[in-house]
């Protein structure tokens, strides 16, 4: 088996690649941030050993704590590689991979162990666990992963036993820095032994039925991004509120007062499969959409109502490091050539920009005249096209890009 491990949630960051017995493995470089190098490098690291991102057999990720956004350019660029190449991917928390990456002296004595990273803020984000041999068991769990200032941090160590080995494992840092200095006697600090992308391939070498399909990874951020919230009450206003945008075409009829809000797992979705069983032959069904929306980072649902809240319309994309991807539009057949996809299409379009996105990518029936017109009128152009990538019945796939998105918007 052959397996890629991408870690970004350090500075430096890392790389490895597991084939068979042999682990290759190496940290990146802080003079570059990780977007810069991210996914080239590792496309790169393959080549050096004689692969291509279509030879792995399975991914690998350590999905945080950590920078969030170096966590969130490390778990995009392993869901696009693992998307293109049709793998499954294994998610590895930071804090049980320093733990994991440690080989104890004496493999039979059990120990406490805490695994600590800079939190920034002054913050650090700590773990810890008493168990023995090489990876270290986590069956019991001392402290459960938390972010806590320096002062937290040396309390939690004050919990263990009198008598039981403490050892401490993380990178240096200044938040770490600080709470090494005011350790209480006895402790034993080992600084991160490996790549942490070496003990993430490894983990999913030795555990490759933890691997899950791409869109399904989930940073583990514990502490929420400011980003994110910004983002939630920035959504929430905008559910509270009416509006109607500038039209795209002056020239079309104006379309009565609708609003467009961005539904979560918990919103009642059976209207939205109801549209999308009407629409399209292979729908997804209401389960499957809120799977998708509570397990994945990535996952987004827009819908579009009328005045009177009747569902006119819906939008599910995904949100690839800075890459938008529209999976499944429908507009009511009611409710067509008044103009409302490209109103839905303008509020995805703003909120993926806002949060990052460049460019914007879909699949299209190559039969499909009015959704070519659509988006071919919206900016986008066919770069590509996949022999029979459709089903009931078989027909080609024509892949389109929107290379300036924020020229949209």
């Amino acid at each position: 088996m052959i397996v890629l491990a991408v870690e970004t949630a350090t500075r430096t960051g890392s790389l490895a690649i597991v084939a068979g017995a042999a682990c290759h493995a190496r940290t990146g470089q802080s003079e570059r941030t990780h977007a810069e190098r991210l996914p080239l490098e590792a496309v790169a690291f393959l080549a050096e050993h004689g692969l291509t991102p279509g030879d792995v057999d399975l991914f690998a990720v350590i999905a945080g704590p950590g920078s969030f956004t170096g966590i969130r350019v490390g778990v995009a660029a392993v869901q696009g590689l693992a998307l293109a190449a049709g793998r499954l991917v294994v998610s590895v928390p930071t804090l049980e991979a320093l733990a994991d990456g440690w080989t104890p002296p004496v493999p039979h004595e059990t120990t406490a162990v805490f695994a600590c990273l800079d939190g920034q803020r002054d913050e650090v984000f700590f773990s810890a666990w008493v168990g023995k041999g090489s990876p270290v068991s986590r069956q019991t769990i001392l402290v459960p992963p938390k972010v806590g200032r320096t002062d937290e941090f040396r309390r939690a160590l004050s919990t263990v036993p009198e008598g039981l080995p403490v050892i401490v494992i993380g990178p240096s840092g200044s938040r770490v820095a600080a709470a090494r200095e005011s350790m209480r006697s006895g402790v034993v600090w080992i600084d991160m032994p490996v790549p942490l992308a070496a003990v993430a391939a490894q983990t999913a070498a030795r555990h490759p039925d933890r691997g899950v399909r791409p869109h399904a990874l989930k940073p583990n951020y514990i502490r929420r991004p400011d980003a994110e919230v910004a983002r939630e009450k920035a959504i929430t206003i905008s559910s509270q509120n009416a509006r109607t945008p500038e039209p795209w075409n002056p020239g079309t009829p104006e379309p009565a007062a609708f609003t467009i809000t961005r539904l979560s797992p918990t919103d009642d979705l059976s209207e939205v499969e109801e549209l999308q069983r009407r629409s399209f032959s292979a729908a997804w069904g209401e389960e499957a959409i809120r799977w998708e929306l509570a397990n994945s980072n990535v996952a987004r649902l827009y819908v579009l109502r009328g005045a009177t809240d009747e569902l006119l319309g819906y939008c599910s994309c995904w949100m690839m490091l800075d890459e938008l991807h529209i999976n499944s539009l429908a507009v009511d057949q009611g409710a067509r050539r008044r103009g409302l996809a490209r109103r839905l299409l303008a509020e995805v379009f703003r909120e993926a920009v806002a949060a990052g996105a460049k460019s914007a990518t879909l699949e299209v029936r190559q039969s499909n005249q009015a959704a070519r017109a659509l988006y071919e009128g919206l900016g986008f152009v066919v770069e590509a096209t996949r022999r029979g990538y459709y089903q009931s019945p078989r027909e080609d796939a024509l892949i389109l890009w929107h290379r300036r998105l924020a020229d949209r918007v």
